[in-house]
């Protein structure tokens, strides 16, 4: 019996189920098994649609992997916009930041790690529209730290000897290694190692 809401089609042949929770679902899906090891009947007993109306509502299965990695870093990423806007110290930003990104991948108990990440890792040597996806989005996090660095240099926080690039560069290595060795299980202590000494350098 399909949950309430998520129903196939109504009698007039309107669509009876909200797309955002059914992709939500399949994020989920792709987020903690991936993209090989998901079936179409995963998918189908995931979600609660049947095959007729997955297909039409988000195409085939690799569409379906798109939407939902798109959905993923708007609705989990936010926290990148913080860059934009900081509101303390260079070093005290840095270490809040990635304090928190830890604590958000600990308090998944399915260990997922990120799902951006994991596309980098599974998908986007294969797969060309994935690999222009994720590279964008992960240019879009190093321009973050970029400006935030910028910001850092005009208030007398960071060197105007260091090249700005090269940093964001680093700080955006830290945060993807952090994010994959959380989903192969890695503990606190070393993640937390792995932020404390890659902040060593804005102190």
């Amino acid at each position: 019996m399909k949950e309430k809401g998520y129903c196939n089609y109504t009698m007039a042949g309107k669509k009876s189920f909200q797309p955002e929770l059914v992709l939500d679902k399949a994020m989920g899906l792709f987020w903690k098994q991936g993209y090989e090891a998901s079936s179409i009947e995963d998918l189908v007993q995931c979600t609660g649609l049947g095959r007729g109306s997955l297909y039409d509502t988000f195409g085939g299965k690799h569409e379906l992997y798109l939407a939902a990695l798109k959905r993923y870093c708007a609705k989990y990423d936010k926290n990148i916009e913080e860059l934009r806007e900081p509101t303390e110290s260079l070093p005290a930003f840095l270490e809040r930041f990635f304090q928190a990104c830890i604590q958000d991948l600990l308090n998944d108990p399915n260990r997922r790690g990120c799902f951006l990440v994991n596309a980098t890792i599974e998908m986007a040597p294969q797969d060309p529209e994935v690999k222009d996806f994720v590279q964008k989005a992960l240019q879009d996090i190093e321009e973050g730290f970029y400006r935030l660095l910028i910001k850092a240099q005009v208030a007398g926080e960071f060197a105007w000897t260091h090249e700005p690039h090269q940093f964001a560069h680093f700080l955006m290595g830290s945060l993807v290694s952090i994010r994959a060795l959380a989903r192969g299980g890695q503990d606190r202590r070393v993640l937390e190692d792995m932020a404390k000494t890659a902040l060593m350098v804005f102190r």
